[in-house]
């Protein structure tokens, strides 16, 4: 066997949402900060990413995350996840995922009964505390970063649907959120496909309908992929756990219940009355995975009231892998094809 390139992976999964984590085969990307090496994945060169996320390397349902030095000297690691149609600032369920991959393998030093790791993200500087036990990562308690509503109850048309009223917030990414008693789900595995028929409506009137922009950060908004369409099932009277059902690129529902879109919601609810500060809050997913939710601080960063959530979850490591490149593969960059990617698709070889 001969090849022109080796990448190693650590697989871990919440939920059943994959997320692998390159631990050998890149160095770096060019870039004096994380955000500049985000803009050089995303506009310059995407071949790393077609790379390990194009079939037959990798598939629509496996995000990929890149680690790479730190920019910053208070940071251990800098990283950003790879997803289908793009690269993004941050994601609460790949840090998890990151630094479990890290810490379990020896990659980065384990100090139990609590080890504290910082990931330097284009989103900003993020703490991840991670209570260990017997040389596992029991929980890790990601800070995200500043969340905050950018609009409530935005009237968007939908096709089939007709008026739908959606939340839009920040929480390290931007989402959609609609309501899932309205249209008729309450977020049970049987219902995925149809949940994700109607996702992908909403989020292409989202993207059509609804302007965001980040009030204190203009690197972000250059990063032009749009808000993911979240279905939200709030909790009944008396109860803090809530159901979530994000779409992902290609079309799919995510089986984790998303840590970014969690602390995005959290703000929401919070603008709303509806959570308290330091009010433990369970968010599940369609497959029943889990993360605690808590809003720890309410501030002001640059005239935006935002607050700083904290998810709480737990990651299993599942498998390695060793990705080659045959300098003979006519599927240099792999293929995508919109029977499984929907939008995501680039075609064959590209």
């Amino acid at each position: 066997m001969k090849t022109s390139r080796l990448i190693t992976t650590v697989d871990a999964h919440i939920g059943g949402e994959v997320s692998r984590v390159i631990t050998g085969g890149v160095i770096d990307l060019p870039g004096k900060t994380m955000s500049e090496k985000l803009h050089y994945i995303n506009n310059v060169d995407d071949s790393l990413r077609r790379f390990v996320l194009h079939e037959p390397r990798g598939g629509v349902d496996k995000t990929t995350n890149l680690v790479v030095p730190p920019t910053r000297d208070d940071a251990d690691v800098g990283f950003f996840p790879m997803e289908a149609n793009g690269c993004y600032p941050m994601s609460g369920a790949n840090a998890i995922c990151v630094v479990t991959a890290l810490l379990e393998t020896g990659a980065l030093p384990m100090v139990e009964p609590e080890t504290l790791v910082r990931l330097d993200t284009a989103a900003g500087l993020i703490d991840v505390k991670v209570r260990c036990e017997n040389g596992n990562a029991i929980a890790c308690t990601v800070c995200a970063p500043a969340s905050f509503p950018v609009h409530l109850d935005h009237p968007i048309e939908v096709e089939g649907l007709g008026t739908l009223f959606t939340d839009v917030g920040w929480g390290g990414w931007y989402y959609g959120f609609v309501d899932a008693r309205k249209l008729g789900f309450s977020i049970q595995p049987d219902e995925a496909r149809d949940i994700a028929a109607v996702l992908r409506e909403v989020g292409t009137a989202l993207q059509e309908q609804v302007t965001i922009s980040h009030p204190y950060d203009e690197t972000i908004n250059k990063i032009n992929l749009g808000a993911f369409p979240f279905m939200t099932l709030d909790p009944e009277e008396g109860s803090n756990v809530h159901r979530f059902a994000n779409m992902m690129p290609g079309g799919r529902i995510d089986r984790s219940p998303c840590g970014t879109g969690a602390a995005a919601r959290a703000a929401i609810l919070h603008s709303r009355g509806k959570m308290k500060l330091n009010e433990e809050h369970i968010a599940l997913s369609i497959t029943e995975g889990e993360f605690k939710i808590i809003l720890r601080e309410q501030k002001t960063i640059q005239g935006t009231q935002v607050v700083m959530p904290e998810i709480t979850g737990r990651a299993f490591i599942y498998g390695t892998s060793q990705l080659f490149l045959n300098p003979e593969d006519p599927y240099q960059m792999g293929i995508s094809l919109s029977d499984m990617w929907g939008e995501a698709a680039r075609g064959v070889n590209c």
